[in-house]
């Protein structure tokens, strides 16, 4: 069984599926029988590393985890049955979306519903979506990018005397989290742009160069490597990696 991380408000546990057993089923078996298997591939048929899912039971109780380490057999709950409605994506594919009715000889062990979810590469900008961070000849930024691809704001970190030194920056009216007690810059700047495998962010806030120019993505989705925006005639480079998760100053407010 692979392991995923199972997120409830602000605390996350490591167990053997993304698992909330339904309290009217639970207790049906010894060891519980899985409702949902997942394995996630893309359209070659390779397992996927990592994926986040997310599913209701019956319309109940939105619940969001993620697979590691491969993304096989990945168990979606245990001993429930109903109607699930499962969200699952990955970094550079597409969402995709399924409905799996879990049914019961019984009518309390699950017979247990295996699938296949296949996640098309997304060939947009949009694939950049989620947050980046990236250590460069101007000092450490992190980006974050919305769902379409669209720039949605940036942490320039060490900037400042006052409060934790970062300067927290929303890209073309974008809202974003901050930090108490900080006021957040507003930056305009042209959203990123795709022209076949490369990408290009030049988006240079309150002074600093930031962003990539002529860059290319990983093929594992997790690094986009480019030329270092105000100084590319000096052929540096910059590499931004992928967060999994979305800096708390860059989230929505």
């Amino acid at each position: 069984m692979v392991c995923a991380v199972l997120t409830v408000g602000m605390n996350s546990a490591v167990c053997d599926a993304i698992n909330l057993p339904n309290p009217d089923n639970s207790g049906c078996t010894a060891q519980g029988v899985p409702s949902v298997t997942l394995t996630v591939t893309n359209e070659s048929g390779d397992i996927l590393d990592t994926a986040d899912i997310s599913y209701t039971v019956n319309d109940q109780n939105l619940q969001v985890g993620s697979c590691i380490n491969g993304c096989e057999d990945v168990a979606i709950t245990f001993d429930t049955l109903g109607e699930f409605d499962i969200f699952v994506t990955a970094p550079g594919h597409l969402s995709r979306t399924l409905t799996v009715n879990v049914t019961s000889d019984d009518d309390c062990t699950p017979d247990t519903e295996e699938r296949i979810v296949v996640l098309e590469e997304d060939d947009t900008v949009a694939a950049i979506a989620g947050a980046w961070r990236a250590n460069t000849v101007f000092g450490f930024i992190d980006l974050r990018f919305g769902d379409n691809g669209q720039a949605i704001g940036a942490i320039l970190y060490d900037r400042v005397a006052g409060g934790d030194g970062n300067i927290y920056v929303s890209y073309n009216g974008n809202p974003i989290r901050g930090v108490s007690g900080q006021q957040i810059a507003v930056e305009s700047v042209q959203n990123p742009t795709r022209n076949g495998d490369v990408f290009n962010f030049d988006g240079t806030t309150l002074g600093v160069p930031v962003g990539f120019i002529d860059a290319l993505m990983t093929e594992d989705f997790a690094s986009l490597v480019g030329d270092q925006p105000g100084a590319a005639n000096q052929f540096i480079t910059v590499t931004y990696s992928r967060l999994g998760d979305i800096p708390t100053g860059l989230q929505d407010p």
